[in-house]
């Protein structure tokens, strides 16, 4: 009997509190109406307040991106159109971190709507050096094209530090190149390389000190994109993200895969993020249709069962239409391109003058006179022969060449390039500088002399490919790995 009225007193005071808490729930409906949303979440949204490190990178970054565009104006051209690219990138850049101190982390399918600005700007500089590689200007072209993709550190997770120092490190190759080409001529071109710089580097510091790890969004802010759209910083039609290092490729001259396999990627892509639901469209297959348990069926060759006739594989894009040959002085510059099997031959007339060899297979190329430079890019199985030159030849992304020289060349510089062969003459066997970055398979063959006249002959040795590297008082010291036994 007892048990039976703790129970009820028990169901009483339940019953009490259940009612008290229902009152309180219809006052609080009542004081909130329901299509105002409240200040907070709505100011967490849309309102963007600049954080520290927002504010931080408006003011280490902005002067130098200003001071970069004008030292572009004063060379003006290609260059200054090319600074307006970096100019507007550093903008899109700018929304973007103040986003991330005031919004939460957007879903991987927010992310390339939001940094579709960024890429934009990206992708132009690019394509404005891509497209004009006739251009006395085109190592300029290059070094930004190559230092832009440091902005898409904000892409880059966990180590954006790096990601931007390879950045800078692949803009400074094309950087000496301008040095080299304009210090003692046009002092403006000096103080571009160093604006150009500048900005990678007080970027590479900024990321440490503010996002070591990765971009630091607001874990407790709005809606990204809501807020993006108030700032109209957002894109309409979504663009893939910046490369991770990726990232960069150095080179910049592969070709561009075809729209049609850049949307089959995308759509293969968009099916695995489905997760579990990948599966739901595939057909059940019955075991008296499985060839490993029916030895019939294999012999046959067939499976019969009711499947539909799976559909014709999408015709394979049209190769690319392969460029027209061309070799022209243009000013001072001998631009030879998309040659196939040829031998050509040019003479030198002026010792200012430079080669410049693109693109070419299985071409023999022979300079007549002494001249600047020379360069080769992007060339297959190809041979250049010349006289002399006053400053240097160069070798890049490049398989499979040779180059002989049949008097002096003060350095020759390999990089990027698998397969080089290089011939010094006697004059240049002692006097020549080569230098070599990512390359394989670099010999050099040069005359060698001995004591007994009979015994001279040409000696082919390798260039060293494996270095060792050791600490010692604080610095590295690397030497070439000699293999002993």
């Amino acid at each position: 009997m007892t048990n039976t009225n703790d129970l009820q007193s028990l169901l009483k005071r339940i019953e009490k509190a259940t009612a008290r808490l229902e009152d309180l729930a219809a006052k609080r409906s009542e004081t909130t109406k329901p299509d105002e949303p409240s200040k907070a979440s709505t100011d967490a949204s849309v309102d963007v307040e600049d954080s520290k490190a927002a504010l931080e990178y408006e003011r280490a970054i902005k002067p130098l991106v200003e001071h970069f565009v004008s030292c572009s104006a004063k060379i003006g051209g290609l260059v200054s159109d090319q600074a307006q690219f970096v100019q507007q990138l550093y903008t899109a850049q700018h929304d973007f971190v103040r986003l991330a101190g005031t919004c939460k982390q957007p879903s991987p399918s927010q992310l390339p709507t939001l940094l579709g600005a960024q890429q934009s700007a990206i992708q132009s500089a690019c394509a404005l050096k891509d497209a004009n590689r006739p251009s006395e200007y085109f190592d300029n072209l290059s070094a930004v094209a190559e230092g832009v993709a440091a902005f898409g550190w904000v892409a880059v997770a966990p180590t954006p530090v790096p990601f931007v120092n390879d950045m800078k490190e692949s803009a400074e190759f094309y950087t000496n190149r301008v040095l080299r080409k304009w210090r003692e001529s046009d002092p403006n071109q000096v103080e571009w390389v160093k604006a150009l710089l500048s900005i990678f580097r007080e970027l590479a510091v900024y990321v440490k000190q503010f996002h070591t790890t990765g971009l630091v969004w607001n874990p407790k802010g709005g809606d990204a994109e809501a807020a993006a759209k108030a700032l109209g910083n957002a894109d309409s039609a979504p663009v893939s993200t910046p490369p991770a290092p990726q990232l960069p490729s150095a080179t910049q001259d592969e070709p561009k895969a075809s729209s049609a396999g850049g949307s089959t990627r995308g759509a293969l892509f968009a099916d695995l993020n489905r997760g579990g639901g990948v599966t739901t469209g595939l057909r059940k297959v019955d075991t008296t249709q499985m060839t490993h348990k029916n030895p019939s069926l294999r012999a046959a060759g067939t499976v019969s069962g009711d499947s539909t006739t799976a559909p014709a594989a999408p015709a394979a894009p049209a190769a690319p239409k392969a460029k027209a040959p061309r070799m022209e002085l243009q000013k001072d510059k001998w631009v030879v391109e998309n040659y196939d099997s040829e031998n050509l031959s040019i003479e030198a007339t002026a010792t200012w003058q430079t080669v410049y060899m693109y693109n070419c297979t299985n071409t023999t190329l022979i300079i007549s006179g002494k001249l600047n430079s020379v360069a080769i890019d992007n060339c297959q199985k190809c041979g250049i022969v010349f006289d002399s030159l006053v400053s240097q030849c160069e070798i890049v992304n490049s398989k499979r060449v040779q180059v002989q020289a049949r008097e002096t060349v003060p350095s020759i510089l390999v990089d990027r390039t698998d397969g080089a062969h290089l011939f010094l003459s006697e004059a240049a066997r002692d006097a020549t500088q080569i230098t070599t970055a990512k390359a394989s398979e670099v010999n050099v063959s040069f005359p060698f002399e001995t004591a007994n006249p009979e015994d001279d002959n040409t000696v082919e040795q390798p260039v060293p490919e494996q270095l060792q590297t050791v600490v010692k008082n604080g610095k590295l010291v690397t030497t070439v790995l000699e293999h002993t036994g």
